[in-house]
């Protein structure tokens, strides 16, 4: 779950192509596969919008580093709070959060739910 700036489209599918650049300890999108380069791909769906703000679910395909930070603001819908990625706020934290993660436990599938309160 995210809250971005702007009105993206309703639902879609973000793929691009991301490189991590260790000294300046951020994830930049690359314009074509290079050493270091790595495919990411996520699907959306905007949830709620209010104030040139959206509230969007957002499911992983991929597992970057700062995947979704990147996905989107690299579109003009940096994360609110998110400073490092654009966003000129006030917030001061990035409003994203993990609210489902299911993994394997001795067996059985275990699956925790949670919603951070600005949701």
């Amino acid at each position: 779950m995210a809250v971005v700036h702007g009105l993206p489209q309703k639902e879609g599918t973000l793929k691009d192509l991301l490189y991590r650049d260790k000294a300046r300890r951020m994830t930049l999108v690359a314009a074509e596969m290079a050493k270091g380069v790595q495919e990411a791909v996520l699907d959306y769906q905007v949830l709620h919008v209010a104030d040139d703000m959206s509230r969007v679910r957002v499911q992983l395909h991929t597992g970057r580093t700062h995947q979704i930070r990147v996905q989107f603001s690299s579109r003009g819908f940096p994360l609110v709070g998110d400073h490092k990625y654009g966003s000129r706020d006030e917030a001061t934290a990035p409003m994203l959060f993990s609210c489902r993660i299911t993994f394997p436990w001795r067996g059985q599938t275990q699956t925790f739910e949670a919603l951070p309160s600005w949701a």
